[in-house]
């Protein structure tokens, strides 16, 4: 009986000390990938892409349509889950419904203060079958039903062409730029009353656009601090929210509660090219006051599984680039030869994608896992 008690006593201090050394490998694997500052994970990705080239299923839109479906300045591109694509234009104050072959449904709002009405609509998004329109020229956010009908409206200091963003709850996410804010991203909640600020700026706020020195600053080949915390914001179906870089290689995680979470390392070889290009603008610009802004990036998309996709501002050619939810690096999509402004994913898993110059939008089956 002691002998089989020690046997077994040896058993199992050797299986302890095999799991103790699995652990440990796992924990050196872990630590090699990944680097921890002030507790936040920091992951660098490797400058391997995996690329995959999307196939086209269709496409609709542009300039040659009927009156009705013309659009002007097209910002923004939604899809419902029934499958409704939702168009707004800044121009013409208005959203364009489409069914998923293309065909035209209607077009409904127009230019004006009253309820339902637009003055330079920025952001889309529909919560719950309910479509929620960054309305900034006229300050406020407001909310319609899927077919148009007003149902409320709040105020919140929001702009045109600012980093904004809806949770499923109704809660918008603001990029302040650091503007006379000492925090990146302000918080107000679905009736507009303010919440929190939440992450660290990159550089310092300040209070006033200097425009002779942000020029001054690009030409010296810096980054200006209003560029350093220009960002593109998401969130996931968990809460989680994203904050993309715009004028910087990385982005960022935040816990539901506003905690940083992550910050990941982006490594493309199109940002040189983008960044040169911003260059030569600025140079071509001989007034003194007056530039062209950084942008990488010029739009974010997830789909259900919490994969986060990040359009870059490529004007020849669709480029995405993929990270899981977690920050590993995916793949690299390349998609249609041309300038492609927004993009959106469907619950089937399709990728719609808005070219601001064509007018055109295209149809794409994501199939690449």
């Amino acid at each position: 009986m002691r002998n089989k008690t020690e046997v077994i006593s040896i058993v199992l201090f050797l299986s302890a000390f095999t799991m103790l050394v699995s652990f440990g490998r796992q924990g050196a694997e872990r630590k090699r990938n990944n680097e921890y500052e002030n507790d936040v994970k920091v992951i660098k990705n490797s400058k391997e892409h995996s690329i995959h080239h999307l196939k086209i299923l269709g496409k609709f839109g542009g300039m040659d349509v009927p009156e009705d479906q013309i659009f002007d300045n097209p910002v923004d591109i939604a899809v419902s889950k029934k499958g409704g694509i939702y168009i707004l234009d800044s121009k013409d104050n208005n959203i364009k419904i489409f069914r998923e072959d293309g065909s035209f449904i209607e077009c409904f709002s127009r230019e004006g203060s009253g309820p339902g009405e637009f003055r330079r609509p920025w952001i889309l998004d529909i919560i719950e079958e309910e479509i929620y329109i960054a309305d900034t020229g006229n300050g406020r956010i407001q909310i319609l039903t899927k077919d148009g009908q007003y149902l409320r409206s709040f105020k919140v200091p929001i702009d045109f062409g600012q980093g904004m963003e809806f949770d499923s709850k109704g809660n918008i996410y603001l990029n302040t730029k650091g503007f006379r804010s000492p925090k990146i991203i302000s918080v107000y909640n679905s009736e507009g009353h303010f919440i929190r600020e939440i992450g660290d700026l990159e550089g310092k706020s300040f209070e006033f656009f200097d425009f002779t020195l942000i020029k001054k600053q690009i030409r010296n080949g810096e980054i200006p601090d209003s560029f350093k915390n220009d960002l593109l914001l998401i969130v996931d179906n968990n809460g989680y929210l994203f904050a993309v870089h715009r004028a910087l290689n990385k982005f960022k995680k935040f816990s539901p509660k506003g905690e940083l979470f992550a910050e990941i390392e982006i490594k493309t070889e199109e940002y040189k090219n983008i960044y040169k290009a911003f260059l030569k603008k600025n140079e071509s610009e001989e007034n003194s006051s007056i530039y062209w802004a950084l942008y990488y990036v010029n739009d974010l998309a997830v789909d259900e599984k919490g994969n986060l996709y990040i359009l870059l501002n490529e004007p020849s050619r669709m480029i995405i680039y993929v990270y899981s939810n977690d920050g590993r690096f995916k793949v690299k999509l390349i998609g249609v030869e041309d300038s492609i402004f927004r993009i959106a994913i469907s619950y089937d898993k399709y990728l719609y994608a808005l070219s601001q110059e064509t007018h055109f939008i295209y149809k794409f089956k994501l199939d690449f896992e």
